[in-house]
């Protein structure tokens, strides 16, 4: 009698324990239909940048664009600099939130667009918004022909 009760537990355990382990109405990895789950992050997606390097990539486009003169370009220069070095401090401060520095870096780019406001016309400030600053991979291509000589 004994025996069989323990027969039975055993039975009845293991069971339930490969009903468990299967995971059963659940879609598993691998699958068709899974959904990984949600990963909040909170981190920055601006990149600390090295401001110079930063406005030398953009500076040819911004001259070819806009017809930029020699004067209107140092002042240009200036300011992305000072852009730069404004993004880098605000991403490396550790203190900010993401909706602070949401908050800081649209307050900047406003900053920045006045004083655009105060050289170039609303025509070329429209332009430079359309810019993409973005490399192509003509330009890489020729950058690394560059350092290679």
């Amino acid at each position: 009698m004994r025996m069989k009760k323990l027969g039975f537990l055993i039975v009845f355990g293991a069971l339930i324990n490969f009903s468990f382990g299967q995971n059963l109405g659940q879609i598993q990895r691998g699958q068709r239909g899974y959904v990984p789950p949600m990963v909040l992050n909170n981190e920055t997606y601006i990149e600390v940048v090295e401001p110079y390097e930063e406005v030398e990539r953009m500076m040819p486009k911004c001259i070819s664009v806009l017809q930029l003169d020699a004067f209107e370009q140092e002042i240009i220069k200036g300011m992305l600099i000072k852009k730069f070095e404004s993004q880098n401090f605000i991403v490396k401060d550790e203190k900010n939130t993401r909706e602070d520095r949401k908050r800081k870096f649209t307050a900047l780019d406003k900053e920045f667009f006045t004083e655009l406001g105060t050289i170039l016309s609303p025509e070329q400030i429209e332009a430079y918004k359309n810019i993409d600053f973005k490399e192509s991979s003509k330009d890489k291509k020729k950058r690394k022909k560059n350092k290679r000589n």
